[in-house]
C-alpha cells in the first residue's frame, strides 16, 4: 500500500512540475494547428481527487485577422485524461468541457482553394480528445459588407468525438435558427480543419428543422418543418431536403394553404446565403417548379429573395387562395404560368415589397359567383346575336396575358378574356389591397351591335351605328372600360373612342 501511495505522489509531483510545459504545449498546438494567435489567462493542473486541467479566458485570433472579435473565445474549460495520456506525445485526453464558447467566422479570405481540397482527403490523423462538449455556445457569421449585421446562431448542445486537427470528426448539435425562428438538430462529421481558410473546412450529415415560425419573416406566416442531408464545405454546403408547411400564408389577403417542397440548394455557411438549384413545390393540387436565391445584396440590410417559377398544368383556385380571402374559390380552372419574383428585405408588408412579372394562360375558367356566371352567359348570348329564348349552351372562359406587380398593384399588359362569341382585351391595374379594378380595352363580338342588343326597336334604332363598331367587315369591336370593386365591377363605353371612330 505504501508503495502505491508513493507512486501516486511521485506521479502527481511529476505532472505538477510539468504544468508550465503543458500550458505552453496547449498554446503552441492551437497556434500551429489553427494558424492563430492564442491567449490564455488562467491555467491550473489538479491531481486530487481526480486529475483535471482547468483553464480560463482562452482566446484565438486568426493571423492577419481584421475582424475585431476573436475567432474562438472560451470563458472556462476543463480537460480530463489519464496521467500517461497527458505525459506522452502526442498527448491524448479523455474529454474537454467548454463553457462560454463563442465562435466567430470572419469573412472569407482570398486564399486559394487548394488547401481545402488537400485537407478534405486527410480524414485520418491522431485523436487528441476523445470527446468535446459545449453548452449554450454561439456561432456568429460576420458578413463581408461592414454595413450588414452579423448572423448569430445559439447552439444549445454540441458534442464532438475523436477530435483531432487532421481528421474528420463526428458531431451532433442542437441550435436555434434566428430567421425563420426554429430549432435545428444536426449530426454528421466536421473537418479536417483548414487553417488557411476556415470556410473551406469540409462537413456532412443530416438535419431536422422543427416548428420554424415563418412569421419571423415579415409578411409570411406558417409553421414549417424540414428534414434533409448536407455535404460540402462551410462556404459551399449542398443541401437536399423536404419541407412541409400546412398553414403557409402571405399578407396580401388570402387564407393559409398547405405547401410542401422538395429542394436542392447550396448554402454559404460563411454568410448565410442560400442558392436554390431546384425546388419542386405543391400548393394544394398545383405543382410549382422553381429556382433562385435568398442572398444578401451590397449595402442592403437583410436578404433579397429572387425566384423563377413555372406552373405547367395547375389550378387557378389554388393560386388565388393565397391572394384573395373568400368563403369559396373566386374562380376555378386550369392554369399555366411562368413568372419571376423579387422580394427585397424591409419592414413593409409583402404586398408592397413583392415584385412579379410574367405571363399566364387560363383554360376552362368558371366563376363561382352566380351573378358573374349569369353576366357571362348573357354576354355570350348577345355577342352571338341570339335571342333571349335561344339556348346558349355551356359557357367556359379562356384567359391569357402578361402581368407585372409592384407596390401592391398588378398591371396587365394586356389580358385577353374570351367566351363563345366574344373576346375582351384589356389593359389596366388591379389593387391587391383595395380590390379595385381600373381597366380599358375592347370587346369584340361575332354579331353587330344591333343584333347584340336583341333586335326589336332598340336593335332597329342602333342599326345605323353598326358601321361605327364593325370589325373586319362583320361583327363589332366596342371600346369599353371595367372599373370599380372586384365583387361588383362596372362596365362602361369609351364614348371618346366611339366618336373618334
Amino acid at each position: 500500500m505504501a508503495a502505491v501511495v508513493l507512486a501516486a505522489l511521485w506521479i502527481a509531483v511529476l505532472v505538477l512540475s510539468r504544468a508550465p510545459i503543458l500550458r505552453q504545449a496547449l498554446v503552441d498546438t492551437l497556434n500551429d494547428k489553427l494558424d492563430a494567435d492564442v491567449e490564455l489567462q488562467g491555467f491550473e493542473v489538479r491531481t486530487f481527487p481526480l486529475f483535471r486541467i482547468h483553464g480560463d479566458g482562452l482566446t484565438l485570433r486568426l493571423k492577419n485577422q481584421q475582424n475585431p472579435s476573436p475567432f474562438i473565445e472560451v470563458k472556462h474549460f476543463e480537460v480530463a485524461g489519464g496521467l500517461f495520456g497527458m505525459l506522452k506525445r502526442p498527448r491524448r485526453f479523455t474529454s474537454v468541457e467548454l463553457e462560454g464558447l463563442r465562435i466567430t467566422i470572419p469573412p472569407r479570405s482570398s486564399n486559394d482553394r487548394e488547401a481545402g481540397s488537400q485537407a478534405a482527403s486527410a480524414v485520418g490523423g491522431q485523436v487528441i480528445v476523445e470527446r468535446v462538449t459545449a453548452r449554450d455556445a454561439t456561432l456568429t457569421i460576420v458578413p463581408r459588407d461592414p454595413a450588414k449585421e452579423p448572423k448569430v446562431w445559439s447552439i444549445h448542445d454540441l458534442e464532438m468525438t475523436s477530435v483531432g486537427f487532421n481528421r474528420s470528426m463526428p458531431f451532433r448539435a442542437t441550435l436555434s435558427n434566428p430567421i425563420p425562428q426554429g430549432e435545428i438538430a444536426a449530426k454528421g462529421s466536421f473537418g479536417p480543419w483548414v487553417k488557411q481558410d476556415p470556410g473551406l473546412t469540409p462537413l456532412s450529415g443530416t438535419y431536422s428543422f422543427d416548428h420554424a415560425d415563418l412569421g419571423t419573416i415579415k409578411g409570411i406566416g406558417g409553421i414549417l418543418s424540414s428534414t434533409g442531408r448536407f455535404a460540402g464545405m462551410l462556404s459551399r454546403i449542398l443541401v437536399d431536403g423536404t419541407t412541409k408547411t400546412p398553414d403557409f400564408s402571405i399578407d396580401i389577403g388570402g387564407a393559409p394553404a398547405p405547401l410542401e417542397t422538395t429542394f436542392a440548394a447550396i448554402v454559404d455557411g460563411t454568410n448565410g446565403n442560400t442558392y436554390l438549384q431546384k425546388v419542386d413545390a405543391r400548393l394544394h393540387h398545383t405543382a410549382i417548379e422553381a429556382s433562385g436565391a435568398i442572398a444578401s445584396q451590397p449595402h442592403l440590410k437583410g436578404r433579397t429573395v429572387t425566384i423563377d417559377m413555372q406552373v405547367h398544368d395547375g389550378r387557378i383556385e389554388d393560386l388565388l387562395a393565397l391572394a384573395i380571402r373568400a368563403p369559396k374559390p373566386v374562380m376555378t380552372g386550369r392554369v399555366a404560368l411562368r413568372a419571376s419574383m423579387t422580394l427585397p428585405p424591409g419592414d413593409r408588408p409583402v404586398a408592397d415589397r413583392l415584385q412579379l412579372q410574367g405571363r399566364f394562360a387560363l383554360e376552362h375558367a368558371d366563376f363561382s359567383d352566380a351573378k358573374t356566371k349569369a353576366q357571362l352567359v348573357e354576354l355570350s348570348r348577345r355577342a352571338r346575336g341570339k335571342k333571349a329564348f335561344e339556348a346558349t349552351g355551356p359557357v367556359a372562359s379562356e384567359m391569357r396575358g402578361q402581368f407585372t406587380m409592384r407596390e401592391g398593384h398588378i398591371r396587365f399588359e394586356p389580358v385577353r378574356f374570351g367566351v363563345p362569341g366574344a373576346e375582351i382585351e384589356l389593359t389596366g391595374v388591379y389593387g391587391l389591397r383595395s380590390e379595385q379594378l381600373d381597366f380599358a380595352g375592347t370587346l369584340g363580338m361575332d354579331a353587330p351591335v344591333s343584333q347584340a342588343m336583341g333586335g326589336g326597336l332598340k336593335g332597329w334604332l342602333l342599326r345605323p351605328f353598326d358601321p361605327l363598331f364593325r370589325k373586319n367587315g362583320h361583327g363589332a369591336l366596342v371600346p369599353i372600360t371595367v372599373t370599380g370593386p372586384r365583387a361588383q365591377p362596372k362596365f362602361g363605353l369609351q364614348w371618346g373612342k366611339v366618336l373618334k371612330q
